[in-house]
């Protein structure tokens, strides 16, 4: 009898654990998820849903929408990935008055709302996710793929509800000039079997992201006032939070904890320890790939991935740094990351 209450205890314990690891950065805003969910009807969230797949297939502007997912990116060895797509300029500036707007309830991470003293608005994201994100966003970027503009922040005072501080954020801009008009699938875009979503899904492979879901990979269109071409529609993934770690998760083979994490983020050492490759099979590459929907990875052609490991390639050792260091990591962490990344990148232009 003593034994079965132990096993039990053991179990529970072992459940509470991970719980408690995977709940947002304070109880309030897991209380603030549950009550967004009860105020939103689902019939609402559907009626949400097909109003975004139509604007997504509707330009704007009278000119046929055609859509965009890679753009060649000739000045790549000289862009800047510290500053990243939003430049110097655009960066908040933490010395700045920031004012509380409000707190967001969906998502799995801790986020709000504030608006700056220029006028601009930002999301601001709390926990793991804040360093990793705009890492490899840059990385994205610099290699032809539309990403958010976003930074991480180390410190700053945000007013409003009393003042208070927050630490080791990220802030993305929201009013950055673009239109949401929906997600889009892996397994269904206008791209399919395209170099250019190939190397995407080669470029995920490489950053170990392992939250390959479509709730986040999302479609946007120029809006009026920015003077994008508003005939294009261009497809992107928009949150890269849960990479740069190692994918896999011993917790997703317990029964009922299949939506769990499927492995970590910014952890230098783990990432650079992980197997990148598995091996070449019949002129296909498979990737060490752990996480979620791995499907995604399959299929990619030795010469679609020696394509991108080519791109990647054209970045130098200083651009790599200066993505990590725009993600906040510690000296000794960016040295492990690009000498890491370097490797994978080798990996991939010596395929054959």
């Amino acid at each position: 009898m003593m034994l079965v209450k132990w096993k039990n205890i053991s179990a529970l314990t072992l459940i509470s654990f991970f719980i408690c690891s995977t709940v947002g950065v304070s109880g309030s805003f897991a209380g603030a998820q549950k009550k967004d969910k009860g105020d939103k009807p689902n019939k609402d969230k559907k009626e949400e849903k097909k109003e975004k797949n139509k604007d997504a297939k509707d330009s704007g502007g009278g000119a046929e929408a055609h859509a965009v997912l890679w753009q060649e990116p000739t000045d790549l060895e000289s862009r800047d990935l510290f500053n990243g797509p939003g430049g110097a300029e655009g960066a908040p500036d933490p010395k700045g008055k920031f004012t509380f707007v409000e707190r967001v309830k969906t998502g799995t991470s801790e986020k709000i709302h504030v608006d700056d003293d220029r006028g601009r608005k930002w999301q601001v994201k709390f926990g793991a996710e804040a360093k990793p994100a705009p890492a490899a966003g840059r990385i994205a970027w610099a290699v032809g793929y539309h990403v958010d503009t976003d930074y991480f922040v180390k410190r700053t005072h945000i007013e409003g509800r009393g003042g208070f501080d927050v630490w080791d954020v990220r802030f993305k801009r929201r009013d950055d000039g673009f239109k949401d008009l929906g997600t889009w699938s892996w397994h269904s875009n206008p791209f399919a079997g395209t170099r250019e979503l190939q190397g995407l899904k080669v470029l995920m492979a490489l950053l170990k992201n392992w939250d390959l879901k479509e709730v986040n990979n999302k479609i946007i269109q120029p809006s009026k006032k920015s003077g994008g071409d508003r005939s294009e529609t261009i497809y992107y993934v928009s949150d890269l939070g849960a990479t740069l770690g190692k994918t896999g998760s011993p917790f997703r083979k317990i029964p009922g904890l299949q939506s769990a994490p499927a492995g970590t983020k910014g952890e230098a050492g783990p990432y650079s320890d992980q197997l990148f490759i598995t091996k070449v099979s019949n002129g296909q590459v498979l990737f060490n790939y752990k996480g979620k929907d791995p499907k995604v990875l399959e299929g990619i052609t030795v010469e679609n991935a020696r394509w991108m490991g080519n791109l990647m390639g054209r970045l130098s050792d200083k651009q790599l740094s200066d993505a990590f260091r725009a993600g906040g990591f510690s000296d000794q962490e960016v040295t492990t990351f690009v000498r890491a990344v370097r490797a994978r990148i080798n990996e991939l232009k010596n395929l054959k």
